[in-house]
């Protein structure tokens, strides 16, 4: 009988190990914290991209944009800038940052570019727990969907007659924009664009687990996941999951993904495109990393972005 116990009792504090250990991955991952620890250093390379946001987020500021704010489903303050295109236009481009990012320091490249060469109205939403928006918990592209949704409904009927709208999305935007397409989404939004997002939020997390703290450790991502489901209320494996949720699509998707990338690995993207069903293309950055296709390959993803809308949100020509 002692031996019993004995496995009882071992089994029970690894269970305890376990949800310990889990809990800490999920408050250093998954908790607003003002300030995060830098994993990687940016190189060369990635000081264009800060240094090209840093000039849109400027750029931004100077056109006085309108300071817009949106409730939640949960009743959260989420907070974002509208900036009106240049000449009455019916097309919305809602820009959606990435893990730990805002709308302008992800997307401050983009907007002279959307704004002056697209001539599109633009949203740069900042998502729960990040920016200037309210929230403790980042739901890792489960809950923020629905935020997406909720901000597009919201700015629809300033677009007129015939609205179109697409949903670019980068990292956990890209993983964002792909769960909005799997929900339904509504006939307004004619396309999106995904650049680098994850398969899965529990595939992800637990490689980056891997590759940059090295905890090989199947429990604390048990235990994480634990307490992701007891205080977001979501599946990080089936809530967080564009992959498994891809059959679903509904509008044409657009896939880019940096051919170097070494934090959300390129064959992500290249898994997803695979496997989508809807209307698609895949542009694939040589040279760039994470976050960096745009900022690499700036003509050529400038081009296939014209390319794409040009096919799903044409200009209407009078008859």
């Amino acid at each position: 009988m002692w031996i019993l116990y004995t496995l009882i009792g071992l089994v029970g504090f690894a269970a305890l190990l376990s949800l310990a250990a889990g809990y800490v991955a999920y408050t250093f991952a998954l908790i607003r914290k003002e300030k995060r620890p830098t994993l990687q250093e940016p190189d060369a390379k990635a000081k264009i991209r800060l240094d090209a946001n840093a000039a849109g987020k400027e750029y931004l500021l100077a056109l006085n944009p309108e300071d817009v704010t949106l409730q939640s489903f949960d009743g959260l303050e989420l907070k974002g800038y509208f900036i009106p295109a240049l000449k009455p236009s019916n097309k919305l481009a809602v820009l959606v940052h990435g893990y730990t990012a805002t709308g302008p320091n992800e997307f401050g490249g983009f907007l002279k570019f959307y704004r002056e060469d697209l001539n599109y109205n633009v949203l740069l939403p900042d998502h729960r727990c990040h920016g200037r928006s309210g929230g403790k918990r980042i739901g890792f592209a489960a809950l923020e969907w629905r935020d997406i949704l909720d901000w597009t409904a919201a700015f629809i009927d300033r677009l007129g007659s015939d609205p179109q709208v697409v949903l670019h999305g980068i990292s956990m935007g890209g993983a964002t924009v792909m769960n909005c397409n799997a929900h339904n989404p509504p006939d307004y939004i004619k396309c999106v664009v995904e650049d680098c997002g994850y398969t899965n939020g529990y595939e992800m997390l637990w490689l980056a687990a891997r590759r940059d703290l090295k905890l090989d450790i199947p429990p604390i991502m048990w235990g994480t996941a634990f307490w992701y489901k007891l205080f977001v209320g979501k599946s990080l494996k089936k809530d967080s999951d564009p992959y498994g949720n891809i059959a679903k699509f509904k509008v044409p998707t657009l896939f880019i993904h940096g051919a170097d990338d070494p934090f959300v690995p390129t064959e992500m993207g290249v898994r997803c495109h695979g496997a989508a069903t809807v209307e698609k293309d895949l542009l694939l950055i040589p040279g760039a990393a994470h976050a960096m296709a745009y900022f690499i390959g700036t003509e050529e993803y400038q081009a296939k972005l014209k390319e794409w809308y040009a096919r799903w949100m044409p200009d209407k020509v009078a008859v």
